[in-house]
């Protein structure tokens, strides 16, 4: 019994030390994964800064990738704004409306251009070039504004096919300066002025009388103006026709105003004729004024083309012989470059025309001066020939030259 008793306590004792065995052996054999996993956390609490980084990398990665996201966004939807207008609206600026201006960016390249304009045509262009001579103020001087009269009609009077379309597109235009178009257009001498006059006339509402006077045969046309009313003006008006033509009817116009011009050689040219021959005419001194305006500027027109001499040649044999002889001192003063020299001689003559209509015709101050006004415009015309010593301070100093006491110098 008693080796009985010592058996079971010695199996009782094995079992007692086989079951914390067995436990230590269990948690031996998960004591890697809690090792591991301590191995793990021990490193984030001894270093929860670089834990922090590690771990938190990716949740504050949203942040970072949003940041990017959204600022490229913000950055992208203002900036086409700004390169969207300059891409849509400045070519057309730069190539439509400024263009214009960049080709008469001055008053010395309109009037290059128009002077040059038989050389190089370009009707397309004249529109442009309308606009830049209300720009430069040259519909504000009466004579300027009928040289421009002159050279838009020839255009618009060679160009059969396109002159129509040119027309609309010098609008819009101030209600006074549309004059410049109405007499260019009848003026132009196309068969069709009277409908291209019509149908604009929608634009010109204001100017309906006008238009009117010359569809009803109130006003003459360039051709049919007389020369003792229209003066200078007219002269100015043919010459623009002229430069933008070549034609010679213009140019042969232009001669008839030669005989009341002074004539070389003629020391009877006192005017006291002139006073008692015509009653005392009181369109002397326009008619002497008319007379040297045209003079002056056959010679001088005819020094830059040559081509012209040879017309004024043609026609000495076949003019009247008050005519012929100013035109002959025309052609040798073209000849030799002297049309300094006639200018400055009708000059004097007006002068004389002057004093002899204030002291016969006490009342005829008035006309005298605006006779005298008319001469010195004549920088319009020298400015067709490329003269810009006589001519472009004219233009940009808006009518510089106030009266014929200035090309007296």
């Amino acid at each position: 019994m008693r080796s009985l008793a010592i058996l079971a306590l010695v199996l009782g004792v094995l079992a007692g030390v086989s079951s914390p065995c067995a436990a230590q052996s269990e948690t031996a054999g998960s004591q890697p994964h809690s090792v591991s996993v301590a191995k793990q956390a021990a490193p984030e609490r001894l270093a929860p800064p670089q834990a922090d980084v590690a771990v938190a990398a990716p949740t504050p990665a949203p942040h970072p990738a949003a940041a990017p996201v959204t600022v490229p966004v913000q950055v992208y939807a203002t900036i086409p704004q700004p390169m969207t207008h300059p891409m849509t609206t400045t070519p057309i600026e730069l190539q439509a409306a400024p263009e214009p201006q960049a080709a008469f960016a001055s008053a010395e390249k309109l009037l290059d251009w128009v002077t040059n304009y038989r050389k190089h045509p370009n009707a397309s262009r004249v529109p442009a070039a309308v606009h830049a001579m209300l720009d430069f103020g040259l519909f504000g001087d009466e004579d300027k504004e009928w040289f421009c009269i002159g050279f838009i009609a020839g255009v618009l009077g060679t160009n059969p096919k396109d002159g129509p379309g040119l027309i609309p597109r010098m609008f819009p235009m101030p209600d006074k300066e549309q004059a410049v178009i109405i007499r260019a257009i009848a003026y132009s001498g196309r068969p069709d002025w009277r409908d291209l006059l019509e149908k604009n006339s929608a634009r010109m509402p204001l100017r309906r009388p006008l238009i009117d006077d010359f569809l009803q045969g109130k006003r003459p046309t360039l051709m049919e103006l007389p020369l003792v009313d229209g003066g200078s003006s007219g002269i100015y008006a043919l010459w623009g026709y002229y430069v933008a033509t070549g034609q010679h009817e213009p140019v042969v116009r232009i001669m008839q105003a030669l005989q009341w011009s002074r004539r070389k050689d003629d020391n009877s040219f006192s005017f006291k004729k002139i006073f008692t021959g015509w009653g005392h005419d009181p369109s002397a001194v326009e008619k002497i004024t008319t007379g040297g305006t045209a003079k002056w500027t056959l010679a001088s027109y005819a020094e830059r083309d040559r081509e012209l001499l040879e017309l004024y040649r043609a026609e000495v044999p076949r003019q009247p012989e008050a005519i012929a002889t100013p035109l002959k001192d025309v052609i040798a003063a073209a000849e030799a470059f002297e049309s300094e020299a006639v200018r400055k001689d009708q000059f004097g003559a007006i002068e004389d025309a002057q004093k002899a209509q204030m002291t016969n015709e006490a009342g005829m101050t008035k006309g005298a001066t605006a006779g005298s006004i008319a001469i010195a415009t004549g920088c319009v015309a020298a400015t067709a020939l490329g003269q810009p010593e006589i001519a472009i301070p004219c233009v940009i100093g808006g009518a510089l030259y106030t009266g014929a006491v200035k090309l007296a110098h």
